[in-house]
C-alpha cells in the first residue's frame, strides 16, 4: 500500500489507487468472527479477541431489533433494508425469523431508499434501518421517492444524536433538521423502550407517507411514565407547583425530544426545589408538531426545547414557527447542538461542552427567568399568554 501510495504521487495528472480490503485481515479471532468479522467491536482481550466486560444493559439496538422481528412475524409485508450494518442496526433477528424478508444492498443507502419506494408501490412496508448520520446519503430519494409518491417507508435511524467516540462523521446530529421540510413525513422520537416499541408500531401502521424513528446509540434505560397523554398523543411527564395565580401560568413548559427526557425531567426537579413550576412533556411525534406542544405554550412564561440535534433548523426552531402562525408569542429558548463538526469524546463530555446538561440548563432557565420583567397580560376570552 505504501509503495502504491508513493508510485501515485510521482504522476502528474489524476490517478486512483485501487485497494481490496478484507475484514479481519492478519488478526484471527476477527477472521473466525462468523457475525461481522469484528465490524463493531468494544474492548477485547487483543491476545484471544475476548470481550473484557460485556455490559448487561438493555440497549436501544436490541429494543428495535426483538419488535421488529415480532411486528414481521405478524405482519407478512414487512420488509427489512440495511446497508452493510445488518447486525449493527439490529436486524439479525428479523433475518434469522424471516431471510427472505431481510435485504443487505451493502454501502448504498441511496439505494436502499429508492428500492424501499419500490418495494412500498408494490404493496409491501419497508423498514429501512440505518445509522442517523448515514440518511444524508439517501436524502434526495427519501424526498423525491418516497415522500413525493407518498410511499408507506419506515425509516429507523439509530446512532442518533451525539455518539461519543466515533467522531465527526458519526454523530447523528443533522436528521432533525435535514427531515423538517419533506412534505407528509411523520417524525417520532422515542424517550424509552416502551415508546420505541409504541413508536414503532403506529410507524409500520402509516402507509401512505414516510415514518422515521430515531433513537441513540447505548443503553435505553428505565421506561418513564407519563401523567397524561393528550388527546393528539403528547405525553406530560411531570408537573411542579401550582400556576401563578395572577396569570395562571406555570414558569417553564419543557418540550424533551426522545432519550432528552431524562435531562429535561432533571432540570425540573432542580427548578422545582428552587420554586420555579414547570412541565415537561414529550411530545412522542415531534413532526408534525402536535396541536398540544403549541396550547401548552401560551400557559408558561417561557418554553425550552431540548434536543440532541443542532439548533439551526431543528425541533425548536420548527415548534417557534407553529406557535408563530398560532399567534403564540411566548418566549422560546431552542436548546441543542451547535452547527458544527463536533470532535471525538464521549458523549458526557461532549454533552457537558455544548451545555446540555441539567445543571447548566438549569442555570440558564433561572437567569432568563430572572430578566424576565415583562408583564402579563389576559384579554377578554383568551387563554394567559406571555406578551414579550
Amino acid at each position: 500500500v505504501e509503495n502504491a501510495l508513493t508510485a501515485a504521487k510521482n504522476y502528474a495528472g489524476p490517478v486512483i489507487v485501487h485497494a481490496i480490503t478484507e475484514k479481519g485481515h492478519g488478526y484471527a479471532p476477527a477472521r473466525a468472527n462468523k457475525d461481522d468479522q469484528f465490524h463493531a467491536v468494544g474492548p477485547i482481550d487483543p491476545l484471544t479477541g475476548q470481550a473484557v466486560s460485556k455490559s448487561t444493559a438493555e440497549s436501544w439496538t436490541s429494543v428495535f431489533g426483538r419488535e421488529i422481528a415480532d411486528i414481521a412475524d405478524e405482519q407478512s409485508n414487512v420488509v427489512g433494508i440495511t446497508g452493510a450494518m445488518l447486525i449493527p442496526v439490529g436486524l439479525r433477528e428479523f433475518q434469522k425469523r424471516h431471510p427472505d424478508r431481510v435485504i443487505d444492498v451493502g454501502i448504498a443507502e441511496q439505494h436502499a431508499v429508492a428500492m424501499s419506494a419500490g418495494l412500498a408501490y408494490g404493496g409491501m412496508h419497508p423498514v429501512v434501518a440505518l445509522y442517523a448520520t448515514f440518511l444524508n446519503r439517501g436524502f434526495d430519494q427519501l424526498l423525491m421517492d418516497v415522500a413525493l409518491h407518498k410511499a408507506g417507508v419506515t425509516v429507523v435511524l439509530d446512532r442518533s444524536g451525539i455518539t461519543g467516540p466515533d467522531g465527526a462523521s458519526h454523530h447523528g446530529m443533522w436528521d432533525l433538521a435535514m427531515l423538517q421540510f419533506i412534505p407528509g413525513l411523520h417524525l417520532a422520537a422515542p424517550r424509552d423502550g416502551a415508546t420505541l416499541r409504541e413508536e414503532l408500531r403506529e410507524a409500520v401502521a402509516i402507509n401512505d407517507a414516510p415514518t422515521v424513528i430515531r433513537y441513540p446509540k447505548g443503553s435505553v434505560g428505565e421506561d418513564i411514565p407519563s401523567i397524561e397523554r393528550r388527546a393528539d398523543g403528547v405525553d406530560v411527564l411531570a408537573r411542579t407547583g401550582e400556576p401563578h395565580p395572577e396569570t395562571g401560568q406555570r414558569d417553564v413548559l419543557f418540550v424533551a425530544v426522545g432519550a432528552m427526557a431524562r435531562v429535561a425531567l432533571e432540570v425540573s426537579k432542580i427548578l422545582a426545589a428552587e420554586g420555579i413550576q414547570s412541565t415537561v412533556i414529550d411530545p412522542r411525534w415531534i413532526i408534525p408538531v402536535p396541536s398540544s406542544v403549541v396550547e401548552l405554550a401560551r400557559d408558561h412564561r417561557i418554553v425550552v426545547t431540548i434536543e440532541d440535534g443542532v439548533r439551526a433548523g431543528g425541533v425548536g426552531a420548527r415548534i417557534r414557527q407553529e406557535m408563530r402562525e398560532a399567534g403564540v408569542d411566548t418566549a422560546l429558548s431552542e436548546l441543542g447542538l451547535p452547527a458544527e463538526f463536533i470532535p471525538h469524546a464521549s458523549r458526557e463530555q461532549i454533552l457537558e461542552e455544548v451545555g446540555l446538561t441539567p445543571e447548566r440548563i438549569a442555570a440558564d432557565v433561572r437567569a432568563q427567568l430572572a430578566g424576565d420583567k415583562v408583564p402579563f397580560a389576559r384579554e377578554e376570552g383568551q387563554k394567559p399568554r406571555h406578551t414579550a
